[in-house]
């Protein structure tokens, strides 16, 4: 039945199966796609590339604030999991950071496992002995996984999605995720001048806001894996359907209207307020919903790169670091996703073998003249999507540096209310109260998660020569060069 709104998912299952178990395990594939795209396009030697990290794990790294209070957070799932908690809470309680220098967090099988890939490269996760070790974990367990499902998986290189946005291309990667959601978003504020309306004001935030909610109606009424379900993919990003969307956007009242006790996911999942079914070659209804990954547990990471050559990468990587789905001395954490799924059949989103469940991971990259000028991501949860539009369009549209777009007052329309930056001044926030918006004014702080995302970004300059960074400036971030 319905859980409490705000949680991890909105659908309980028995014993919170899809979270929590071995049951919850999806099939590992962040190494094999990172080997993937080291023989396609590296140019050290994958034994040079894995070295900082092997160090890392074999001989630890020290806990910071943010990690002590994430532990802290995480203390009784940690706890229900020896395999963690012999790393991530040493002598069984929460690291120490202070007095500095703070503990060490050790991982040797991880780094034993990072020796092997060096070695064998993908296989050292998806043959051998530690699919072996994961094969007999979930045997034991009740789990499912099987070593023919880690042998039998392929990374998947594709051309990306793209849409046009102020002179420029923004491109996703190809998977049922918050980008695509972002694309949707940008499709239709490319359909009004932005520039005049004045960065953050009333007219922009307003306008940013009903875009993102339309998005955002036909995000949880119609996306999930299109190559296992019916989803209008090329409808939703096609020209046309943001015309017709944009021109339903009233610019001086809100328009996308919920009831004051339903959560958006709920109100849409079984209601269209658009059919982008109109510009697919093959209409046939469906429908979405994905479960409200509301908590901003920091287990995802994002990194921007861009080389001397101009290579560039934009990268989002999440894990749900949960008990009882760990296989012991594999240096394996397995990821929860099944908890992304609806557990719920009739669904674009609904469970089923050979399947990617929705994500909100939202990495970009923006293009101009065929090169790279921008990479973007953040962790978050489902509030990464709203604010890396706006961080790019502070870019792409506003003439910003990465360092001032993110610095920047945000606002989040992902939820039943709009979270309003309490930085905007008074009457910006009044302006979006007056045109009918339900908001509720929240502080960007330092903290675990914050009530918004946490993006970075790098901008390539070729006429100056310089790549600019961003960080955020309330959590731990970092921007390097040489």
């Amino acid at each position: 039945g319905p859980a409490p709104a705000g949680g991890f998912h909105v659908f309980e299952v028995e014993d919170s199966a899809n979270r929590e178990g071995p049951l919850a395990a999806s099939v590992p594939a962040t190494c094999a796609g990172l080997c993937e795209a080291h023989r396609r396009f590296g140019v050290l030697p994958i034994e040079q590339v894995l070295e900082p990290a092997i160090q890392l794990a074999a001989e630890g790294f020290e806990t910071n604030w943010h990690l002590t209070l994430f532990a802290a957070n995480q203390f009784e799932a940690f706890s229900r999991d020896s395999y963690i908690a012999s790393m991530w809470l040493p002598g069984g309680r929460v690291p120490r950071s202070d007095p500095k220098p703070g503990e060490r967090i050790v991982q040797r099988d991880l780094a034993h496992l990072l020796r092997r890939v060096a070695r064998d490269g993908a296989d050292a996760l998806h043959r051998d002995e530690v699919a072996d070790a994961i094969d007999e974990f979930m045997r034991a367990n009740g789990g499912v996984l099987t070593r023919q499902d880690l042998e039998e998986y392929r990374p998947t290189v594709s051309d990306p999605l793209s849409v046009p946005f102020k002179g420029h291309e923004v491109k996703v990667v190809p998977t049922p995720s918050g980008a695509i959601t972002n694309l949707q978003t940008f499709a239709l504020l490319d359909r009004f001048d932005l520039a005049s309306l004045g960065h953050n004001s009333v007219e922009h935030l307003h306008l940013f806001v009903e875009a993102a909610r339309h998005a955002f109606a036909d995000r949880f009424r119609y996306l999930g894996d299109w190559e296992h379900a019916k989803v209008p993919l090329r409808g939703l990003l096609s020209p046309e359907y943001a015309r017709g969307v944009a021109a339903e956007i009233d610019l001086k009242k809100a328009s996308v209207g919920l009831d004051a006790d339903e959560e958006p996911w709920v109100h849409y999942m079984d209601r269209a307020i658009h059919d982008p079914w109109r510009y697919e070659p093959s209409p046939t209804p469906a429908t979405a919903y994905e479960p409200a990954i509301d908590t901003n547990d920091e287990d995802t990471t994002h990194i921007n790169v861009v080389d001397k050559d101009r290579n560039a990468v934009s990268c989002t990587h999440t894990g749900v670091f949960e008990a009882g789905l760990n296989p012991p001395a594999t240096g394996v954490y397995l990821v929860g996703g099944m908890a992304w799924f609806i557990p719920k059949d009739g669904y674009a989103n609904s469970v089923a073998g050979w399947k990617r469940p929705m994500n909100n991971m939202a990495p970009v990259m923006v293009f101009r003249d065929g090169r790279p000028v921008l990479c973007q991501g953040a962790p978050g949860a489902r509030r990464i999507m709203n604010r890396g539009v706006q961080v790019v369009a502070n870019v792409i549209a506003f003439g910003m540096t990465p360092q001032q777009a993110i610095e920047q007052a945000t606002v989040d329309a992902s939820g039943r209310e709009t979270l309003v930056d309490s930085r905007l001044p008074d009457r910006v926030i009044e302006g979006l109260a007056s045109r009918g918006h339900r908001i509720a004014v929240v502080e960007e702080e330092p903290g675990m998660g914050g009530n918004f995302s946490r993006p970075t970004a790098m901008q390539v300059d070729y006429e100056a020569g310089l790549i600019r960074a961003g960080v955020d400036p309330f959590r731990p971030a970092t921007a390097l060069g040489y």
